[in-house]
């Protein structure tokens, strides 16, 4: 089964860190960075598509068992991740899931809910689900797992379907092996008692663990839990907390240089104005420099233009002047010459008498 990457909290049993902290994977990058793991065991792998198995997959994680009880969704799985990843151990067998006279394994129309619970017993969460057929069967027991395939402490153990919260007391030698835990858990108060969060929350206390993480799969009352053993889960809060407050620090980080490179801008923008402002001041002085100059040509070009109109007006009248004396000399020369002709006209007329 494939866990949903939407997360949805219940009151009861708050992850370490709060409401939508980290991603499962982001959670497993961190653990993983803190103590690698030894060895990673996926039970009830289905047919692979898995958010544990992808996130394995890219952090070469070569240690992996994957155990799966359905013959055919053990074919899908194999067909999957056999030849993509030759180094992983892949196992059909059906494991001990912690209830009590547990000897039918029931295939369920709906292949996620295929286990020891009678798909009946599932028709809170799935009203259209039907049991299409069961399998009398002999189960592995965690005891049994753990001697076969645990040769060490550190493990890390993924079960992918429905379990009774006994399983952690009936084998907490086992459990003890384990520091990193995932369970499949029902919120619907309705179902059975022993595989609902409020008998997990308690079992888990119980065996040492400590809630990181509760995602949501695509039914709203099915959650996906990431525990961790206590001591391993300061650890993993401090480093959540130094990642956060590192990402906090880049932020601030990027803040200040994004306000020394604007401090910086404006003040080059301001000695850009300042050497304008210098400028246009000299401009400025020069312009009024020549406008005291015109201002003094033009009282000079208006002395002058006075001192002309004067001198026309002299020279108008020295020329009314003359006019009249020509005028007058012309009259008496005029004058003088008429008289000259009626003096010598008469001169002429004595001599003609003169002579007769």
């Amino acid at each position: 089964m494939s866990v949903a990457s939407n997360s949805i909290q219940t009151n009861s049993s708050q992850p370490a860190l709060g409401q939508h902290t980290l991603m499962l994977v982001q959670w497993l990058s961190a653990l993983h960075s803190i103590k690698p793991l030894p060895q990673l065991t996926l039970l009830g792998a289905g047919n692979g598509y898995s958010e544990v198995l992808n996130w394995a997959a890219e952090h070469a994680i070569e240690n992996v068992s994957l155990v799966e009880a359905s013959q055919q969704l053990f074919n899908q799985l194999s067909a999957k991740w056999q030849a993509a990843q030759p180094q992983w151990k892949l196992h059909n067998v059906v494991m001990d899931a912690g209830f009590k006279k547990a000897d039918e394994f029931y295939i369920a129309s709906n292949s996620s809910e295929s286990g020891f619970l009678a798909p009946k017993t599932l028709t809170h969460l799935w009203p259209n689900i039907t049991e299409k057929e069961s399998q009398t069967c002999e189960s592995v027991t965690m005891a049994e797992w753990a001697k076969m395939h645990w040769q060490s402490s550190g493990q890390w153990l993924f079960i992918d379907y429905f379990c009774d919260a006994s399983l952690l007391t009936t084998y907490a030698a086992e459990f003890q092996k384990v520091d990193v835990l995932g369970v499949r858990i029902s919120t619907h108060e309705a179902l059975p008692k022993s595989i609902t969060a409020a008998a997990w929350e308690l079992a888990l206390k119980q065996a040492g663990f400590q809630i990181l993480s509760r995602e949501c799969e695509r039914h709203p009352h099915i959650e996906q839990w990431l525990c961790v053993k206590r001591f391993e889960c300061e650890a993993v809060e401090a480093k959540a907390a130094l990642s956060k407050t590192k990402s906090e620090l880049d932020d601030v980080k990027q803040k200040l240089e994004n306000t020394q490179t604007w401090f910086k801008s404006c003040k080059h923008q301001a000695m850009e104005y300042e050497k304008k402002i210098v400028s246009l001041e000299a401009l400025l002085e020069s312009a009024n420099k020549e406008m005291a100059r015109i201002r003094e040509q033009s009282s000079q070009l208006e002395e002058m233009k006075n001192s002309l109109n004067q001198l026309v007006i002299q020279v108008s009248e020295g020329f009314m002047v003359q006019s009249e004396q020509r005028r007058q000399a012309a009259n008496a020369l005029g004058q003088h010459v008429t008289k000259m002709f009626k003096g010598f006209n008469a001169q002429e007329s004595s001599k003609e008498k003169d002579n007769l």
